[in-house]
């Protein structure tokens, strides 16, 4: 089994999957091209996946010729070890390339993409291109099977693999006494992003919200839980007077952060739906190249971002896009969650129903989509 995932949240479920297959099948060999995640799995990547984390249009063409060298190598790596099987975690434009380069190799596994491309939200024409590719697509999505089962791409919903994490698990204690809170002192959690993109574009409309925000409420703790990878990108950023209301810890200390919140502050992603599960109102924000934005208005379909947002119909978390983004915009959205208290608690109830309907009924995501990668392999 060769598995490449090249994106910190792909990489997650790289790890899940991987530890599902061992339980139900030991005798499975692994092969991986990932993240830490994937390495601690015991499985050293292939390739060095540094720089293909990549966000918007223009953020893409820069990238396009480590892109393209990264999927020769990626192919190469799959091809040499005569894996009886593939399986291509999101990443759209990175995995598209790799499993057509497969099949033009004859390579004679078991393509499978595991998370289908948003085609619900944008460019539907990527079912019928994905169908060309690959063997079998599992899905987190309910709604995505029909847009490629009418091109003949086999489709199994295996569920979202973030609800099978409690992200309720954390001890706001422990990070109180780790910050020597005060009892007066409330919790905002602020979440910059996964990618070096994202926090490129909000850094600032952030960090000038936070500011605007302690002046007016001194008694808040903005605390942001980020990866090793941001956690570089930023520390040297402390050291400006913009960052300083802005306590960046270990992203080991999230669930923690979760516990201790009462408000959040979140680039859109994957994180919101977290924060929902947990009842944390937040605001959204999300800010790309203007290129990117541009291309994007035409294309995308849904009226929110969020996928709380969009499941639900409504806007459950506000969400503040491109130039409304700003550090004004931000504070003000989030004034109302911070001193009205049923407000919050209404919201905080009305994001954990949202989450619930959202997690559906079943297993393990993981498991489910072990369970079908064994069927199909016959093993």
């Amino acid at each position: 089994m060769f598995i490449v995932a090249i994106e910190n949240s792909a990489d997650q479920l790289g790890a899940g999957l991987i530890k599902a297959l061992r339980s139900k099948a030991p005798n499975l060999h692994f092969s991986a091209i990932g993240g830490r995640a994937t390495e601690n799995c015991g499985i050293k990547s292939q390739i060095n996946i540094d720089g293909l984390s990549i966000l918007g249009f223009s953020e893409a063409l820069k990238a396009y010729p480590l892109v393209l060298k990264r999927v020769k190598e990626t192919v190469a790596a799959v091809l040499s070890s005569k894996a009886d099987a593939v399986v291509l975690i999101d990443s759209w434009g990175f995995m598209i390339r790799v499993a057509q380069r497969l099949k033009r190799a004859g390579y004679e596994g078991t393509v499978i993409k595991y998370v289908a491309p948003q085609v619900w939200a944008m460019r539907e024409g990527r079912a019928k291109v994905l169908a060309n590719a690959v063997d079998h697509l599992l899905t987190i999505h309910n709604f995505d099977a029909p847009y490629f089962e009418q091109h003949g791409l086999a489709v199994t919903h295996v569920g979202n693999p973030m609800f099978d994490t409690d992200f309720g698990s954390g001890d706001a204690e422990r990070i109180r006494t780790h910050l020597s809170l005060s009892p007066d002192e409330k919790v905002c959690a602020v979440l910059f992003g996964s990618r070096q993109s994202e926090l490129s574009q909000l850094r600032g409309p952030i960090t000038a919200a936070v500011n605007s925000l302690k002046a007016r409420y001194p008694e808040i703790v903005f605390i942001s839980p980020v990866s090793e990878t941001l956690r570089g990108a930023l520390m040297p950023e402390t050291k400006s007077r913009d960052m300083v209301n802005v306590q960046l810890l270990e992203e080991n200390w999230k669930y923690d952060v979760f516990a201790a919140a009462e408000v959040g502050i979140a680039c859109s992603g994957t994180v919101t739906t977290q924060l929902a599960c947990v009842g944390i109102p937040a605001v959204v924000v999300y800010k790309v190249n203007p290129l990117t934005w541009w291309v994007g208005k035409k294309l995308y379909k849904p009226d929110f971002i969020s996928l709380i947002n969009i499941s639900a119909g409504r806007a459950l978390m506000p969400e503040l896009l491109q130039n409304q983004a700003n550090g004004d915009a931000i504070a003000l959205a989030l004034q109302p969650y911070i001193e009205d208290k049923n407000m919050r608690e209404k919201s905080s109830q009305e994001l954990r129903m949202q989450a619930q309907v959202m997690r559906g009924e079943g297993g393990s995501a993981s498991d489910s989509a072990a369970e079908k990668i064994l069927e199909i392999l016959s093993v």
